[in-house]
């Protein structure tokens, strides 16, 4: 993970209206976030591939996922990441279809 990455989401997952809409409380946000903030790996971005996505915004996500040799990258904005991170080998997938994939060892730590 890199550090602006990590506190951008950090930012955007503790938003008042994230936290409700997630029917949880702040404290619970915070410790998911730390709990994958544990897990994660730090990444060097040594090489910018920009521009890479339609929204500008999204390039920071791509260059982390390039940079750490994603496994995938899981949004639900499909749309503005797959091109890009196919032509790197990266799938890019919806929680929804990669918490099944997950499940049945598609991605595992020893990758």
């Amino acid at each position: 993970m890199d550090l602006k990455l990590s506190c951008e989401y950090r930012a955007v997952g503790l938003r008042p209206q994230h936290i409700a809409a997630s029917n949880r409380t702040l404290k619970d946000a915070e410790e998911l976030i730390g709990v994958l903030e544990d897990i994660s790996f730090p990444v060097l971005v040594g090489t910018k591939h920009r521009p890479l996505s339609p929204d500008a915004n999204d390039d920071m996500v791509l260059d982390v996922a390039i940079n750490g040799y994603a496994d995938a990258i899981v949004t639900t904005n499909v749309r503005y990441f797959a091109s890009a991170a196919e032509h790197f080998g990266i799938p890019v997938l919806t929680p929804r279809n990669f918490l099944p994939a997950f499940r049945n060892g598609e991605f595992t730590d020893a990758d």
